[in-house]
Parts: structure tokens; sequence; C-alpha cells
């Protein structure tokens, strides 16, 4: 056991015994664009499952929508008339942006297609559907029946808070109103099925069956029930829930003595933001940065393997700027370990990395890959004289990827070119930019740069082929024996070919052009 996700295997097969299927659930109430913050508790639940099955059980993932919940305030994105919505379901609310059947759907239906290219198997479920089916309707009235010992439980944990008790007439449901569908107000319960309300809204009055699901629990007794109901073994929550006296240690009581079931195990996840990026992320006030964001410059794997290697309780900042070429770097060394490509610095390491990767593939692929170099990708998309075919062609020249590739190669080949593109286009600092001088610069060169430049000139010139290194070697040398400090010789070095002091790793670079146009670019002929 290397792996966080293995030791809570651990905890869960010690405390719930060996069951035949073990229920891992996540959840969210989709009141705005779900983020990369809320993906965490998808993903760490999601690891968890995977870390069970790798032990040979059955698992299901459960991702609740909470979509039944209120229309508690409208976000600054949505105009402002929707105010009319407010306390209605979130599932029942128009969709401003009129591409869905509602509120909830446009950004359920995003996320649920984000996560599916990321080759999750989750069982996305919507709290409205369960309510309106009936499915929890012996647990609403179970509440009803058992009001004042959860008031005691939520009254206990107000009293370590040091706040006020609930009111005597407070109940552990809220209705909605079968008219208007707004937040009626609770009238009676008949001890049966039927529950008598007062809408404040529409003025209507009358009787509601349980089962018609007019009836929500709220959410402290919801989110417990829920756990009885499916027998969740494990829950991620954020710090704000597991907070002591929060709705996870009064859900922990009420799941055990009202719904009469075991608590799941928890685990508390901090925030996930964007490196440089002030304040926590938002979905209702629209400063979030999705899934979709982060495919357009990251691969699937690559993000699966960021989130599996950082520990949930640790903060994850994602660095979208040089620090996503240095995540490349170590997810393309950490695959190539695992297929024993490259070592690892100790056993206990290759064992720990190997882990990882295999918690972050869902299925891991029997053989590597082929690896275009992403930081290498960032200069090959910048020559104006490459297409795709052309980065592929010098890919396999320079040896960074085999001469023959199949399909899934080359798949995997023409989606980095594409991700390096949009990283250049978003988020590439100045530093890495860089356009080819189509004339030659009018610089001043010493006369012994002038001799070095010629010396590698005329070696490329009776070169019909030649390693990255060889010319390496070769432009470090012609330097060398002249005694031309390194710095000055490689600044009019990449100032004759881009204009700029520095520039990308200089041999890959010129071994990327065309040789004619090199050798007279280095001989200074215009």
């Amino acid at each position: 056991m290397v792996h966080w996700a293995d030791y809570m295997v651990e905890k869960i097969i010690k405390e719930h015994g060996d069951k035949e299927e073990y229920v891992v659930e996540s959840g969210i109430t989709p009141s705005g664009y779900v983020h990369i913050g809320n993906f965490r508790e998808l993903f760490t639940a999601y690891i968890v499952g995977h870390a069970l099955r790798d032990r040979g059980k059955k698992v299901r993932h459960i991702h609740m929508w909470d979509d039944y919940d209120r229309f508690r305030k409208v976000p600054k994105n949505v105009p402002k008339e929707w105010a009319q919505y407010l306390t209605m379901p979130v599932s029942e609310v128009p969709d401003p942006w009129g591409c869905h059947e509602s509120y909830a759907a446009h950004f359920m239906e995003l996320f649920e297609r984000e996560v599916e290219k990321l080759g999750i198997e989750v069982d996305f479920l919507r709290a409205s559907e369960l309510y309106k089916s009936g499915e929890y309707a012996n647990e609403v009235r179970l509440a009803l029946e058992k009001r004042s010992k959860i008031m005691e439980v939520l009254n206990k944990f107000r009293d370590i808070a040091k706040q006020p008790h609930l009111e005597e007439d407070w109940q552990p449901v809220q209705i909605y109103c079968p008219k208007c569908r707004k937040e009626a107000n609770f009238v009676e319960w008949d001890g049966e099925w039927s529950v008598k309300y007062k809408c404040p809204h529409c003025g209507s009055e009358g009787e509601t069956d349980i089962r018609e699901g007019n009836v929500k629990l709220r959410w402290r007794v919801d989110w417990p029930m829920r756990w009885a109901h499916f027998d969740v073994d494990f829950e991620p929550a954020g710090k704000d829930h597991l907070a002591a006296g929060s709705s996870w240690d009064t859900g922990q009581e009420i799941v055990k003595k009202i719904f009469e079931k075991p608590g799941p195990l928890g685990l508390m996840y901090e925030f996930v933001g964007i490196k440089g990026q002030k304040g926590k992320m938002s979905g209702s006030k629209g400063n979030v940065i999705l899934l979709s964001d982060l495919y357009e410059v990251l691969e699937p794997g690559v993000i699966r393997f960021l989130y599996a290697s950082h520990r949930p309780n640790k903060e994850l900042k994602i660095d979208l700027g040089l620090g996503l070429l240095n995540l490349y770097d170590e997810f393309d060394k950490v695959e190539r370990i695992y297929f024993g490509l490259e070592s690892a610095k100790s056993e206990e390491e290759a064992e720990e990395l190997k882990r990882t990767y295999e918690l972050a593939m869902p299925k891991v692929p029997q053989r590597l890959i082929a690896q275009a170099p992403f930081r290498f990708l960032v200069v090959l998309v910048q020559m104006p004289h490459l297409d795709e075919e052309g980065i592929i062609r010098t890919l396999q020249e320079q040896g960074h990827i085999p001469t023959e590739l199949n399909g899934e190669d080359l798949e995997r080949i023409k989606l980095r070119i594409r991700l390096a593109r949009n990283w250049v286009e978003k988020y590439a600092p100045d530093m890495v930019k860089f356009s080819l001088l189509e004339e030659l610069p009018q610089i001043e060169v010493e006369e012994k740069v002038k001799e070095a430049l010629t010396e590698v000139a005329e070696w490329l010139e009776n070169r019909e082929s030649f390693t990255v290194d060889e010319l390496n070697g070769v432009i470090f040398d012609a330097a060398k024996k002249r005694g031309i400090p390194s710095k000055a010789y490689f600044k009019t070095l990449y100032n004759l070919f881009i204009g700029k002091d520095r520039g990308p790793r200089l041999a890959n670079f010129l071994a990327s052009l065309d040789k004619e146009f090199v050798v007279k670019r280095l001989k200074l002929e215009a």
C-alpha cells in the first residue's frame, strides 16, 4: 500500500466488513457551473472506488445531483428577472440561456459530458427524480415520525456551538407548492402520508401526499438519509461540511439514530484553484475554471494524474503557465517508469509512482502510447513552415517518437499538437513565444562569432543527416575553440533567427528548420 486511497480502502473494509458491493458517493447542488474544485469531490470518490476494485471488490459510484434544492439567489451571470423563480427547485427553474430543459440541467449535462471524457464510470442520479418517483417516501415519513429525536441531535450540536435551539415548530421537511412550485409553509402531518401546506406565494393551501414528491427533507436530514438509503461506504466532503458540528457530524448521528445504518467513512478535501488567481472559485459568481478549460491544454490522463498525485487534504493550485510544461514532463516520466522504460530514484519511489499512475487510469494501456514531448511541441507549433504532418515528421527525425505509428499513437500525438497550440495562444508567457524572422536582421556580429557560425553552416552543408546531439556538439565546439562566451554567442544566434535574446533549445530548434534556410542565415546571407 503506497497511495492514500489504498489506506482508505483498508479502513473501509475494516469498519464495514467484506461486502458484496461497496458504494462511494459524491454530489453537488447544480446552482452554477461545476468547476475544477467541485470535480475534486467526484475524483476523490472515484479513486477510492478504483482502489476497491483493484482489491477485487464490486463498486458503485453514485454522483448525486441535488437538483431538488431551492433556487436561493440569482447569480451575477443570470438576468435579474430570474428572481421570480426564487425558492423553486433548481430542476424546475427555466434555463436562462434557453438551451436546456432547466437551469440545473444546463450545468449538470455539461459536467456529465466533461466527466465522460475522463473515462470515469459514474452513476449520475437526480434528487428531483428520486423524490418525485416516491423512492424516498418511507424515509421522509420516518423523519417526520422521529422529528423530536432529530431535533435533539441538532440541538445538541447547537449547544456546543452556543447557538439558539431550533424553534418548537421546526420540521425536518420543506414543501414545494403543487401549484406554483415555490416553497410552501408546513401546516400539519396526519401521521400517515398526507401533509397539509399553505403557500405564501400563490395563496393556495391543501394537502399533498409524501409519495408524490412535493415533500423534501432538509439538508441536514437529507444527507444522512441518502447514506442509509444507498448504503454509502465512503464520501468525501469539503472542509465546510466537515467542520466541528457541521452537517457531517450531525449526519453521522442521524444516520445511526434515526435510519439505523452505519455512516460512511469520510475524507476532507481542500480547495482547488489556479495559480495566480485570487479568491475562492464560485459557480454562482462565475469566476470559475471548468474541466472544459483544462481540456484545452491538458490530456485527460494528465488531468487524472494531477488530481491522483495530490492528497485531497492539501490545497491544489493548478499552474497553467510555465508549470504546465513541468506537469507534462512529470507525467511522461512516470508513464515511462510504469512501462519499465525509465528508472526512478529508488524502488520505493518507483512503486509509489506506478501506483499513482494505475489509479489515474480507469484502464491502463497495454503499452506505452507514443509520447510527443509537450515542451518541444510548444516550439514546433510556432514554426510557420510546419503543418501537422511536418511536426510529426520532425518528431520522428529527431527520435522523439517511433517511425512506425499506429492509430492510438497518431491520435495522441495529434491531440497534443492541438493542446500545445492552444497553450501558446492562451497561456504561454512572452518569453516562450517567438516568430521566425524571414529576413536577415541587421545586427552587429563579431568577427570570431561570424567564423563560428560559418563553421557550423559548413558542417551542416556537408551532412545528409545528423542527430540533434551532433549538431549541439558542433555549435558548442565552434564557440569554445574561439573562446567565445556562451551567453554572447547564443544571444547572437537567437537574434538571428527569432529576434530575441533567448529562445527554445537551440539545436532542436535549428534541426527543425529547413537546412538550406539555416545554412544561409548562419552565413549571414540575405
